[in-house]
């Protein structure tokens, strides 16, 4: 009977130290178990898009605004424990504390909410968040993307400040910059595509004016240029001069690396050619 008792121990213990721990609520939905390959928290270090919410606010709503851009809801969360909700809307940032399946986070606006783990895995995470005493169920789907670096992650607030509009006008040089920010950005947000080995990459409400393809990127007319981009500048003038400056970095020759059969690190190379060169 001792022999068989330590076995049961022994299992119980292998069981539960591969597995999340679920709270002790025996109604609560139990957490998937987590890929082989990476932990909780690693597997939750990426930018998730929200695809669905129960009892939801108006933050987590998709919907085109008055000036035609899309919002669009979702959260990041980066491995030095910050977070950015809703990179593709309104922004907010803070800082996460992750123990067991509970999730505290304290946002810079002053806000707090806890979100609870209920669900896991490489397919999807589901949340319930709890703010000023609501209560929201949400739903994410992935964009398997991971950056084990946070000064590497293109949405930590440091790399994405080009997005945020300036208070007043700006010289040259300072559109100039902004401009060299946003496609360093797009190398990070390319690199992180790729370290997740995701099959496709997602530029769904990002600001964004550029075309991709198979070794070759192109950038859209005056006419149809992303709206959302666009306001990531002073002045609809201001926008249209980044925009050549882009244009002109674009017609430089660069080197394609015809040997690589990834498009996606074909193009981050060129990307960070196009960000030295300007």
């Amino acid at each position: 009977m001792q022999k068989c008792s330590l076995l049961v121990y022994i299992f119980i213990g292998i069981y539960f130290c591969n597995c999340v721990m679920p709270s002790q609520d025996k109604n609560e939905k139990v957490i998937d178990a987590i890929s082989y390959h990476k932990d909780t928290f690693h597997l939750l270090c990426q930018y998730w898009q929200l695809v669905d919410a129960e009892h939801p606010t108006l933050k987590d709503v998709s919907y085109t605004n008055s000036d035609s851009m899309l919002i669009q809801p979702g959260i990041v969360f980066m491995v030095d424990s910050s977070i950015l909700e809703n990179p593709a809307g309104e922004k907010t940032y803070g800082k996460f504390h992750l123990s067991s399946n509970k999730i505290e986070v304290n946002f810079e606006d002053k806000r707090k909410a806890i979100y609870t783990i209920r669900r896991l895995n490489k397919d999807e995470l589901l949340l319930e968040r709890i703010e000023n005493k609501h209560s929201s169920e949400l739903i994410f789907k992935p964009t398997n993307t991971f950056w084990a670096k946070a000064d590497k992650n293109p949405f930590s607030k440091q790399n994405y400040q080009w997005s945020q509009k300036p208070v007043k006008l700006e010289s040259d040089q300072e559109i100039r910059t902004r401009v060299k920010d946003f496609i360093l950005f797009c190398k990070y947000y390319f690199e992180g595509f790729i370290n997740g080995e995701a099959l496709k990459i997602d530029f769904t409400g990002i600001p964004c004016c550029l075309n991709w393809y198979q070794g070759g990127i192109t950038i859209q007319s005056e006419h149809k240029l992303d709206k959302k981009w666009m306001n990531c500048f002073f002045s609809r003038d201001q926008a249209y001069e980044a925009r050549q400056i882009l244009q002109d970095a674009l017609t430089k020759k660069y080197d394609w690396n015809e040997k690589e059969a990834n498009w996606l690190k074909q193009t981050t190379s060129v990307l960070q050619q196009i960000h030295d060169k300007m």
